[in-house]
């Protein structure tokens, strides 16, 4: 299966190993016509960016870099952190609106919005491994967290490897963005989900984005797993929105069309803690 495009990766300005130029080269030779930069939200301890202020600087940098290559067209976007059960994200509203895209997740080592969220999520979920209901309630918690930020968050695009670092209810998330038009994300660089997820997934019939979640030069455009599993289960192309012959974030996207840069906030590079 060929794509169109690669719609997560990840610079050194998060947790990626690999800045924006090696990003949209790498792409550029696996023959994408789109690649997007979608560093991690602040509020994620050690994988985050330093402050949301850094996505107006990817702009930049994103702006002087297409320049080089005008074969590719080079998106700026986020990989937010969901923070709570009312799925609060972690980048403000104004920042959002700069972005081309917007993907989020839950990740560990979130900060959350209040104690009780902490308590019903991130602790919820340490304690899974203590018998079937902690498990069953840690399920409940990230699905009505899952839920609630692709219901709360009109801007969202892709909900990022559902149930990968805590369980879910695979049918009841998918019933979500098939509903509310977010793309149910197969993630590459973590091969998943699994293909029985797929399967699950696919019953509510909500479309899916290939993504390589890539953190090194080598696996951007590396969308293999996603188009194995795709072929494997006979899966309709039209349902995977980034097929090749199914155009790009223009015909997808919440958008509906590029943003540009607004020259009313700070592109500066944000700077570092001391």
């Amino acid at each position: 299966m060929r794509f169109y495009g690669d719609y997560h990766t990840h610079t050194h300005l998060s947790d990626g190993r690999q800045n924006m130029r090696e990003i949209v080269s790498a792409a550029h030779r696996q023959g994408l016509m789109e690649v997007a930069i979608t560093d991690h939200g602040p509020m994620a301890a050690v994988i985050g960016v330093k402050d949301a202020r850094t996505y107006l600087y990817n702009k930049g940098q994103a702006a002087q870099l297409q320049e080089l290559y005008p074969d590719i067209r080079i998106l700026i976007g986020a990989e937010a952190n969901i923070r709570d059960l009312e799925g609060t994200l972690d980048i403000p509203d104004e920042i959002i609106a700069e972005l081309d895209l917007l993907i989020a997740g839950i990740h560990p080592y979130t900060r959350p919005t209040s104690l009780h969220d902490g308590m019903a999520l991130w602790v919820q979920n340490s304690l899974r491994h203590l018998g079937q209901k902690q498990s069953r309630k840690a399920v409940v918690a990230n699905t009505d967290a899952c839920i609630a930020a692709v219901e709360n968050n009109p801007q969202l695009d892709i909900l990022s490897h559902p149930g990968l670092f805590f369980r879910v209810d695979i049918r009841a998330v998918a019933e979500a963005c098939s509903q509310n038009e977010v793309l149910f994300e197969i993630n590459c660089g973590h091969n998943h989900p699994p293909i029985s997820d797929i399967i699950e997934a696919e019953h509510t019939g909500v479309r899916f984005i290939i993504n390589s979640d890539a953190h090194f030069p080598e696996t951007v455009g590396e969308l293999s797993y996603g188009g194995s599993l795709v072929e494997a289960l006979g899966l309709d192309p039209e349902r995977i929105v980034n097929h090749a012959a199914g155009g790009g974030i223009a015909v997808w996207g919440k958008k509906g069309r590029i943003y540009t840069y607004s020259s009313s906030l700070d592109c500066r590079e944000p700077a570092r803690p001391r």
